[in-house]
């Protein structure tokens, strides 16, 4: 069957692209005769107006991050499975509806300018520079924090109720209604900054763990119990045989602070959650027990330094200061090299471990609780990315904007997430069938936290700290937090 499937796609992808255009009257709907869709789109003649797209280009400079070439962007030098959809989708676009589509890709390692700072110039100088961006939760909040970006619920061509739009990055993003930035089928880099945890097949296999990890996760025994169960079984030790346990050795667990956080969010808590009226409030402003049970057992784990290596703790910082990236040069090389069972990561590394001589396979956040209703994912503020839409385009403008991205977003749907979930990630990237399973599970069950988006008073940092002294430190910070969560709250007019 999967090999049906692969061939089935491939043979779409194959056939010439035939656009239909319906001589620009808004009531039609586009079709592609050639795949046998009628899109519900309506078809608007642009004149042929150039849209500009502007994206962050996440994983710049780094060598685990790979193969990143943009959204609705695509490479044209060496395509990709997923780069050759993207085209057929901006092919049939720019012909259907009489546009050009240009897109640009900046970053802090290659430019002077980041997303943030080019849409700030844009707002404050009135200009109609970029019309359509993305940029991470993290940077997205802060435009949105300026009231310099567009409420999409506002744009009347764009329904985030359709099924190309991310449901619960829409519910769980939105504040009083309002949804400043999210995601879809118009994105493909939202589910590569979602977080997950990889095993290696062959140590565990020469480790003699006969537990079979899928079947635990089927069985919903995949907790973060049964986690510190299987690390402590003296997989740690000193491979190199030089009395020294380091970088170098052979590690049960991989891992790094935000971490810490990620463990809370598979738990089913968040910074911040919402009320009746979709308002956020700090969770640890009401509810305290569960965030500081969770955090006082991950601490437990993570400061036993004899079974986990967490990357970018002080050991390994003052080792590999920055410019030298710590991850890359501790957990990440471990795991390529095969001397790491699990690795806690986000799926943005899986493309660099294909040359693995290991089979390594893909698991699931491991819940906290065996009872919970369901797995939890997070995605994550800085490796996750958004759509949003600058203010300065008029409301005639942005609804053409939003026609243009409902038809991208809802022909994606139909070409580019197969190219990319199907082939890339299920066939190309994991190594089995099961593995496959593993990452519907993942991106059925992802969360969005608007405390780690926004931010509010650093608190996601108090979050990732090795600290075991947990109720002090929010002690001292929380109230830093509630109030710029609140001043934001009063700012946006939102009370």
């Amino acid at each position: 069957m999967k090999k049906l499937l692969i061939c089935l796609l491939a043979i779409v992808m194959l056939v010439p692209l035939m656009a239909a255009c319906n001589g620009g009257e808004d009531e039609s709907s586009a079709s592609d005769e050639s795949k046998g869709l009628t899109l519900t789109t309506p078809v608007v003649d642009f004149g042929g107006r150039e849209i500009n797209v502007l994206c962050h280009h996440f994983g710049a400079g780094s060598s685990s991050i790979l193969g990143y070439t943009g959204e609705i962007i695509y490479e044209e030098e060496n395509p990709s499975s997923v780069d050759d959809a993207k085209k057929q989708v901006v092919d049939y676009i720019e012909t259907t509806y009489n546009c050009t589509i240009k897109g640009e890709m900046v970053s802090d390692a290659s430019t002077s300018s980041n997303v943030p700072d080019l849409i700030k110039n844009q707002v404050t100088s009135g200009l109609h520079t970029y019309d359509i961006c993305f940029d991470s939760l993290g940077r997205a909040s802060t435009l949105a924090l300026e009231d310099m970006i567009v409420d999409l619920n506002s744009v009347e061509t764009i329904d985030l109720t359709k099924p190309w739009w991310d449901q619960n990055a829409v519910n769980d993003l939105s504040i009083a209604g309002r949804v400043y930035f999210t995601c879809g089928d118009i994105n493909t880099y939202d589910d590569q900054g979602t977080w997950c945890v990889l095993f290696n097949k062959k140590l565990k296999s020469t480790l003699g763990i006969e537990e079979d990890f899928y079947q635990l996760v089927k069985d919903n025994k995949w907790t973060f119990d049964k986690l510190v169960e299987i690390c402590t079984d003296d997989i740690t030790y000193d491979s190199t045989g030089d009395g020294v346990l380091d970088e170098f050795d052979t590690w049960a667990f991989g891992t790094e602070t935000y971490n810490i956080y990620v463990h809370v969010v598979a738990a089913g808590e968040k910074i911040a959650k919402k009320g009746d009226d979709d308002l956020p409030y700090l969770t640890l402003s009401k509810e305290t027990e569960a965030t500081y049970t969770i955090l006082n057992d991950v601490l437990e784990f993570y400061n036993n330094d004899n079974v986990v290596m967490v990357a970018n703790s002080p050991k390994y910082e003052s080792k590999y200061p920055y410019p030298q990236n710590v991850w890359e040069a501790t957990v990440h090389k471990s795991f390529v090299e095969g001397r790491e069972l699990f690795y806690m990561c986000g799926l943005i590394n899986v493309a660099s471990f294909r040359q693995m001589e290991d089979e390594f396979g893909i698991l699931p956040m491991p819940k906290y609780y065996e009872t919970q209703d369901r797995y939890y994912h997070t995605v994550s503020k800085d490796n996750a990315s958004v759509m949003f839409l600058p203010v300065t385009h008029s409301t005639e403008q942005l609804n053409d904007i939003g026609t243009l991205i409902s038809a991208i977003s809802e022909y994606s749907m139909h070409l580019v997430t197969p190219a990319y979930y199907d082939v890339q990630l299920k066939y190309r990237d994991s190594r089995d069938d099961e593995s496959g399973e593993m990452l519907d599970l993942i991106f059925d069950s992802r969360t969005f936290d608007l405390g780690s988006a926004y931010g509010w008073g650093g608190i996601l940092g108090q979050y990732m700290l090795l600290d075991k002294n947990v109720a002090s430190r929010f002690e001292t910070n929380l109230s830093k937090a509630e109030t710029e969560l609140q001043d934001m709250l009063e700012s946006l007019n939102f009370q």
